[in-house]
């Protein structure tokens, strides 16, 4: 990024040169412009400047370096880096980088003002606040508990059916063996953009990383924040 002189135009390589400058010739306007270092854009401010270079030179210019792509400088860009610790926990206000961190830290048991809640409450807690299953799925049998207990509704007639992979068995007591064994890991929530991506989650933690890094367009970085913010702690239904 450059800096210019609003007096005379000349352009600068930092601030600090820029200061020199103004000092030395008494050009004492306070307000400067900005203008990119690899290109004739100019005369935005320096926020707008930044975003500039590093959406089309891939270049960050806090920390004067280059990216190989866009995806690299984004994930940069809201690293702890740039961001600091800006997202607090809800409970007992740890900060964070992102919304995908906080989840994490409470789906693991590690907040100490929320030590009732474990994924299975937290789900429960979602679930409430999503009754259009934008992100959670119906999951049959469910009451309190991720974990599945086929009933006798799923004989067809001749097996027990695995609603999850359609594998048959001859006893439901195998059924459930089956169901509760590594081969099924629950995945009690979904990505919103079902049209398009068919994703599924183990942990909240998993699905707010997959909508952060923006792979699917369903929705922005800053977005996911405060959504979280409103389906985790207020009475708000879940929204993106």
């Amino acid at each position: 990024m450059r800096w210019y002189c609003c007096t005379c135009g000349r352009s600068f390589g930092s601030s600090h040169a820029l200061g020199q400058h103004k000092a030395a010739l008494g050009h004492t306007e306070s307000f400067s412009w900005f203008g990119c270092s690899f290109c004739p854009v100019s005369g935005l401010p320096e926020g707008e400047i930044k975003q500039h270079e590093a959406e089309d030179h891939l270049w960050c210019s806090d920390c004067e370096r280059e990216f190989y792509s866009y995806s690299e400088i984004k994930t940069h860009l809201r690293s702890r880096a740039h961001r600091g610790k800006s997202t607090p926990c809800p409970f007992c206000e740890s900060p964070y980088t992102t919304a995908a961190g906080v989840t994490c830290h409470l789906e693991n048991g590690c907040c100490p003002a929320a030590q009732h809640l474990n994924p299975d409450k937290l789900f429960g807690r979602i679930r409430a606040r999503d009754s259009s299953g934008l992100i959670t799925n119906q999951l049959i049998e469910w009451h309190g508990s991720m974990v599945h207990h086929a009933t006798e509704h799923t004989w067809n007639g001749r097996y027990y059916k695995c609603y999850l992979c359609h594998r048959q068995f001859n006893a439901l007591d195998s059924l459930n063996q089956h169901i509760r064994s590594p081969a099924h890991p629950q995945k009690p929530y979904h990505c919103p953009n079902r049209a398009i991506c068919k994703k599924q989650f183990v942990s909240l933690a998993g699905l707010f990383s997959h909508l952060e890094s923006e792979s699917c367009g369903y929705t922005r970085f800053e977005r996911v924040q405060q959504g979280f913010q409103e389906g985790v702690t207020g009475k708000r239904l879940i929204a993106f």
